[in-house]
C-alpha cells in the first residue's frame, strides 16, 4: 500500500467515467476532497490533447481542473498550470507505410489525427459513431499514401469485426518490430506507436518536473495501453472490468467496476483509512 499520496493520474474511458462518459458522484467527491489536502491529478489518454480534451474536464462537475493531461498514450503531455507542452517519438512515413503493409490482410479501417481531427480511409459506422461523440471533424484519404506524407503521434485501425482481434494480436505479435508496438485499446480498436512512447514516460516526465517521487504517485486503469503508467506509479489500481494483462501489473484491483464509482470506493475504502484521512 501507498504510504504518502502526492498525485494520482487516471485512465478516462473504462476507468475515470462511465459508460455514458459522465464522472460517478462519489469519485466527483472523492478527488475534490483529495485536491483540497494537495493531492496532484491528472488524466491519461489515447486522444489528443487538444480543446476538446481539455474541455472534458469540465463536464465532470470537478470543483478544479486537472494538474496535467497526458495525451495520446504518452505521446504527448501538457501541464495546465505553466501552460508548457510537449511531444515525444513520432512515428515516421516509413514506418506508417510499414505497418499499413503489416495490417493490409485484414478488414480494418485506418486513421490518424490531424491535430484533434481524424483522416479516415473510409467512413464506417463506428467512425460515424466517434464523429458525433467526439465532436471532431472527419477527412478521408484520397489515397491510401496519404497516410505516410508526414509524421504522426501514432495509427489506429478499427475493425470491421470484433472477431478479428484474436488474429490481429496474434499477426502482431508473430512480426514484431522494434520500430513500433501494436496493441489493443477496445475490442475493435488497435493502436500502434513508438516503442518508447507510453503513458508511464509522460508520468516520469511530468513527475520530474514537480520533483515528485513515483513512489507517491497513484495510478488508475482497465486496459492495455494503461499497464505502463501502472507499473510505473508507486502503486497501481485496475478496474474490476480491465482486462487480464492490466489486472496483472497492477497492484490491487477495484470491487467495483467502472458504472459502480470503482475509483471512489477504492480510494475512499482502502487509502482514505491508510491516510488516517475521513471525508466531510
Amino acid at each position: 500500500m501507498i504510504k504518502e499520496l502526492k498525485l494520482i493520474v487516471a485512465d478516462i474511458d473504462g476507468t475515470l467515467v462511465n459508460e455514458s462518459r459522465s464522472m460517478m458522484p462519489l469519485t466527483r467527491k472523492v478527488l475534490n476532497d483529495l485536491h483540497q489536502r494537495n493531492v496532484l491529478f491528472g488524466i491519461a489518454s489515447g486522444r489528443p490533447i487538444g480543446d476538446h480534451m481539455r474541455e472534458r474536464p469540465r463536464h465532470w462537475n470537478l470543483d478544479f481542473y486537472p494538474d496535467f493531461i497526458i495525451g495520446m498514450n504518452g505521446g504527448q503531455l501538457e501541464d495546465s498550470h505553466t501552460g508548457k507542452y510537449e511531444e515525444y517519438y513520432k512515428l515516421q512515413p516509413e514506418v506508417l507505410k510499414e505497418i499499413i503493409e503489416l495490417m493490409s490482410p485484414f478488414d480494418v479501417n485506418p486513421f490518424i489525427y490531424l491535430g484533434e481531427n481524424q483522416l479516415l480511409y473510409k467512413e464506417d459506422e463506428r467512425s460515424r459513431e466517434s464523429q458525433a461523440r467526439n465532436k471532431v471533424n472527419v477527412y478521408l484519404a484520397n489515397d491510401i499514401s496519404d497516410f505516410w506524407q508526414k509524421d504522426s503521434s501514432n495509427i489506429l485501425f478499427r475493425l470491421g469485426s470484433d472477431s478479428l482481434m484474436p488474429a490481429i494480436e496474434k499477426h502482431i505479435a508473430d512480426h514484431p518490430s522494434d520500430k513500433y508496438i501494436g496493441y489493443k485499446t477496445q475490442s475493435w480498436l488497435v493502436e500502434f506507436n513508438d516503442p518508447r512512447v507510453n503513458k508511464g514516460i509522460a508520468l516520469k516526465a511530468y513527475c520530474k518536473e514537480r520533483n515528485i517521487p513515483l513512489d507517491s504517485v497513484m495510478a488508475f486503469g482497465d486496459t492495455s495501453n494503461d499497464n505502463a503508467l501502472l507499473e510505473t506509479a508507486g502503486w497501481s489500481v485496475c478496474l474490476k472490468n480491465g482486462t487480464d494483462d492490466t489486472k496483472a501489473v497492477a497492484d490491487a484491483i477495484t470491487e467495483y467496476d467502472y458504472n459502480e464509482d470503482g475509483v471512489g470506493r477504492y480510494l475512499l475504502d482502502h487509502i482514505y483509512p491508510a491516510m488516517g484521512w475521513e471525508i466531510k
